[in-house]
């Protein structure tokens, strides 16, 4: 098994794997949970990957005075083969590495076997009185996320594992001149404009949440490559290509169009051009993958396949409505099909 950093693309797949373990409950958003985790310094979500699956889990996270270790899974058909342990020393060693000198865990007392399995790596039960207070009113309670405030979202992934073998498409016959070049090592404030302005109405809210310095840590990486087209000097689109999985994987990380040049024929010509530089470098990536959702332009999913994709795996979950939670403003043009939140 290998370890990494949860990131937010992830968070589905996660949560798919606690509602395995048996670890969510009606008063915690664990998508919720994971996106405060990865909002701040103080705290981590680390995934272990077997196969290209995610297959286990630990949050962590430090107080400054003690550290915690939360939502520690392992899927349940690989149960007793070690993950655990090795998931748990990962977390460990994250606080660790903060200076942490001691880790409390909150486990329900009918659980004996992880009782039993945390005994065996040495923690101990010590007398204590647990107590809590909320200082929001939970969830399951509040009728503000109830159901209504939820959107059902079908997550498509994709992949080709190869370059296709096709001419390069022309560009297109435009009223101004395109330009297409990379923007190297973007400013935040540029990146969150092309985010925000593309991806607001298709509700693209996880970089929305990310705090500056993850945004740079992402964009200026030189693995990460920013390809801005422009039609006589306006921004009109971008793709974002993600080589940090190198050699295994590359990953069309974004990609989309301002609203005012959505039908003009520039989509297609982008994201082909996306896949080819992809693929045109030495060594290639072994496959190149992307994902879509029921969210995004009603033709995405086809359009990707149109340009070589091929589905992998789908999942289905509900997610919180980001305009309702402020992370979208309210004053946008929201195109998505998928929106508003279902009243069910």
């Amino acid at each position: 098994m290998k370890t990494r950093p949860c990131t937010l693309a992830d968070i589905p797949h996660v949560v798919n794997l606690w509602k395995a373990c048996g670890l969510t409950r009606p008063w915690n958003d664990p998508a919720q949970d994971m996106e405060m985790a990865l909002k701040h310094s103080a705290s981590t979500v680390l995934i272990g990957e077997f196969n290209g699956a995610i297959i286990a889990s630990v949050m962590a996270g430090f107080d400054g005075h003690r550290g915690w270790l939360y939502y520690v899974a392992v899927r349940p058909d690989l149960q007793g083969n070690g993950y655990g342990r090795q998931i748990i020393t990962e977390g460990e060693d994250w606080l660790r590495h903060k200076g942490c000198p001691k880790i409390l865990l909150i486990i329900r007392a009918d659980n004996k076997k992880v009782i039993d399995l945390y005994a065996s790596l040495d923690y101990v039960q010590e007398p204590r009185a647990m107590m809590s207070k909320w200082l929001i009113e939970p969830p399951a309670q509040n009728p503000e996320a109830a159901p209504s405030r939820k959107l059902d979202v079908t997550i498509t992934y994709l992949e080709m594992t190869q370059a296709p073998q096709r001419p390069p498409r022309p560009a297109p016959v435009t009223p101004k001149p395109l330009s297409l070049q990379r923007v190297h090592n973007p400013t935040v404030s540029f990146y969150r404009y092309l985010q925000h302005t593309v991806g607001d109405p298709w509700l693209w809210w996880e970089r929305r949440v990310m705090p500056d310095e993850a945004i740079a840590e992402i964009v200026q990486d030189p693995k990460v490559e920013l390809y801005v087209l422009t039609m006589g000097g306006v921004p009109a689109g971008f793709v974002e290509l993600d080589f940090r999985a190198m050699p295994d994987k590359a990953e069309v990380a974004y990609f989309g169009l301002l609203p005012e040049f959505i039908g003009h024929g520039l989509g297609p010509y982008l994201l082909e051009w996306g896949i080819d530089c992809a693929w045109n470098r030495n060594p290639a990536p072994k496959r190149l993958t992307v994902n879509t959702c029921t969210l995004d332009h009603p033709k995405a999913l086809s359009g990707y396949q149109r340009a070589g994709f091929e589905v992998v795996d789908q999942i289905h979950i509900q997610t919180s409505d980001p305009v309702a939670k402020g992370h979208i403003p309210k004053s946008v043009r929201i195109l998505s099909p998928g929106y508003p939140p279902s009243r069910e």
